[in-house]
């Protein structure tokens, strides 16, 4: 009987210590992954650290520190950060993937994403970078760090890798870029060039015209009548504009490309689908400048109710600095409308405890009180019109002693 009870608790023993040790690899495992593919179209190729050639894969394909991604003609990969954020490779663009050096994040978390060749736009929400920053790697290992201000809301840009030179733009929000003791601010509508680092930094470049309209991944119901007036912000001293429509992100299938004296153009859709279109000003000799961020338009053949982009659905708000600011963004219907967007205690937004109405895509409020809520956007119609299918959840947790700015709880609280 001893003898019995020794050789199972021997063989518990080891199981046991087998067990931790599968765990301990499959939390290293998940560790070493810096980034996700969301989303791939068209040729788009990755080489692995260990070795030393080019592999297909699709969507949900994970990448480690030191892996390649490239895409091919008329192709493009959504790449989703670990540590938030993502970048969207455009057409013939090579990248590589890495873990930021201790100086750069703690060499834990975060990512480095350096581009070799061709463009990539990128998004920074603001609850991103928790597990470290994102970096972008230019010549000789020059590295500058990317973060964005809770103020300022998410901060879309583009990045362009020429032979000798990485040009990064800003198309929305605020970036807020840092090198060692070195730092600077970049706000929508202008760019800088950053391959060097930002001591050899040249001053930010003249502006390009900022898109008005339609916002961000407009979502527009298609009429064999619709057309869609394309707005943007005029530039002094620019002469006329370069307008351009393409159905890809690369543009190389343009369905427009034609020069306007105005600051608007009407565009009329052949069919549904998603267009993307820039605009650049021409200079006095008629050359085009840095073409502004390209946006997407998705006209669909009936109107998507999904439009919430943030928080996330089940968002909670780290702390009570967190909760001070918190920003909603969704995405815009085309036109000019105005938007109306609740907040409320109950799921069916049957009863506000806050309600405000404007025509931008974002509000950022000062303040809610610790609890459970949930948001959505509405156009300001009659009837209103939902951009979403279900209300997005959100809770702020009680901070002992803390409340947000005033406990917001209700619209007179604003």
């Amino acid at each position: 009987m001893t003898m019995a009870f020794l050789l199972t608790s021997v063989t518990g023993c080891s199981r046991s210590s087998e067990e931790a040790s599968a765990a301990e690899t499959v939390l290293r495992e998940l560790e070493a992954i810096v980034a996700t593919c969301a989303a791939a179209q068209g040729p788009v190729d990755t080489m692995r650290t260990a070795r030393s050639f080019w592999e297909p894969f699709e969507a949900g394909a994970t990448f480690r520190a030191g892996d390649w991604v490239r895409t091919g003609p008329e192709a493009s990969a959504r790449i989703e950060l670990r540590g938030g954020g993502r970048f969207e490779l455009e057409e013939r663009t090579v990248v590589m993937v890495e873990r930021p050096t201790p100086a750069y994040g703690g060499g834990t978390g975060g990512a480095v994403v350096a581009l070799e060749s061709g463009a990539a736009r990128g998004v920074l929400p603001v609850d991103a970078l928790r597990d470290g920053p994102l970096v972008l790697r230019g010549d000789a290992g020059r590295q500058v760090e990317l973060t964005v201000d809770a103020h300022d809301g998410p901060a879309e840009f583009r990045v362009t890798r020429t032979a000798n030179s990485m040009r990064l733009s800003v198309s929305r929000g605020r970036l807020m870029l840092s090198e060692g003791a070195h730092r600077r601010t970049l706000d929508a509508g202008n760019w800088l060039e950053v391959a060097r680092g930002l001591e050899d930094a040249e001053h930010d470049g003249p502006p390009f015209p900022a898109s008005l309209s339609p916002g961000v991944d407009a979502r527009i119901e298609w009429s064999q009548d619709l057309d869609i007036a394309l707005a943007w912000k005029p530039l002094d001293g620019a002469r006329r504009y370069q307008v351009q429509v393409a159905r890809d992100l690369g543009f190389t299938q343009r369905v427009v490309d034609t020069q306007v004296e105005d600051q608007s153009f009407t565009f009329i859709p052949p069919e549904p689908g998603m267009f993307v279109w820039r605009v650049a000003a021409l200079d006095a000799r008629g050359q085009p400048g840095e073409s502004g961020f390209a946006r997407r338009i998705y006209v669909d053949r009936k109107l998507q109710r999904a439009l919430l982009i943030a928080p996330r659905d089940d968002y909670q708000a780290p702390d009570d600095t967190a909760a001070r600011d918190i920003v909603f963004a969704w995405q815009s219907v085309g036109g000019e409308p105005r938007y109306r967007l609740v907040v409320a205690r109950d799921r069916n937004l049957k009863h506000p405890v806050l309600v405000l109405e404007g025509s931008t895509q974002q509000v950022v409020l000062p303040g809610l009180a610790p609890g459970e809520y949930f948001w959505g956007v509405y156009v300001a119609e009659e009837p209103p019109t939902p951009l979403f299918q279900k209300a997005r959840r959100l809770v702020v947790p009680a901070t002992p002693g803390a409340r947000g700015r005033g406990g917001l709880a209700n619209p007179a609280d604003l």
